[in-house]
């Protein structure tokens, strides 16, 4: 499981990211900038986002990330005004408010991870080793394939639109062609189906793919 914090305090952040550390990846920002630079960089599970930062206001960078977002994000600051805690709470998968321990915001974060085995058809995807496999035979994969199955395997029984998967490398907002995904998504089905087993993926002409099955417990 990858976090990443985006908090301007220093020793605040460093404290988070200590305690976090422990149980998971961790990566920190103290921009919005940062941030964004982080994201294109590895799409991290879940977000920790205080909402007074230097560079910018949180919420208003969340509504623009939250379409691209797999993981989930919770809000931490010292904003209690209801006005933000509502738009937080529509925006966010969760709202603490500061000052809050280091391990209730733990606990809070662990609850909303996903699970860290995911069963997608024949396969096993490990979110926290970053692994796929086929009973003990690993899958090998490239860091973009990764990316984007770890995302398929979180979305499992949903239509998921190119735009949405294209954002996954290109967050940065450079170029990547829409061909990239063409034929991305038909390396993976190369390495990831087999026959006579369902298909893992759909292509729905004109809007994306839809992953078969459900998100269950390997």
């Amino acid at each position: 499981m990858r976090v990443l914090i985006v908090e301007d305090e220093p020793a605040l952040r460093e404290s988070m990211a200590t305690f976090l550390g422990r149980k998971m990846a961790v990566d920190t920002a103290g921009t919005l900038g940062e941030a964004d630079a982080s994201i294109a960089e590895a799409a991290p599970d879940a977000v920790v986002l205080d909402l007074t930062l230097p560079d910018g206001d949180g919420l208003t960078w969340l509504k623009t990330w939250r379409p691209l977002l797999a993981g989930r994000v919770l809000v931490v600051t010292a904003n209690d005004q209801e006005s933000a805690m509502l738009t937080g709470l529509a925006l966010a998968d969760d709202y603490v408010v500061k000052p809050v321990s280091l391990r209730v915001l733990a606990a809070r974060l662990e609850k909303l991870l996903p699970s860290a085995v995911l069963s997608m058809g024949a396969l096993t995807v490990d979110l926290a080793r970053g692994e796929v496999r086929r009973g003990s035979e690993l899958v090998p994969l490239s860091a973009t394939e990764w990316r984007l199955v770890s995302f398929l395997a979180q979305h499992q029984g949903q239509l998921l639109t190119r735009d949405q998967l294209l954002a996954l490398w290109d967050a940065s907002g450079s170029f990547v062609s829409d061909n990239t995904l063409t034929v991305t998504m038909r390396r993976l089905r190369e390495k990831l189906e087999q026959p006579g087993e369902p298909p893992l993926i759909r292509t729905v002409r004109g809007m994306g793919y839809f992953i078969n099955g459900e998100n269950t417990l390997a």
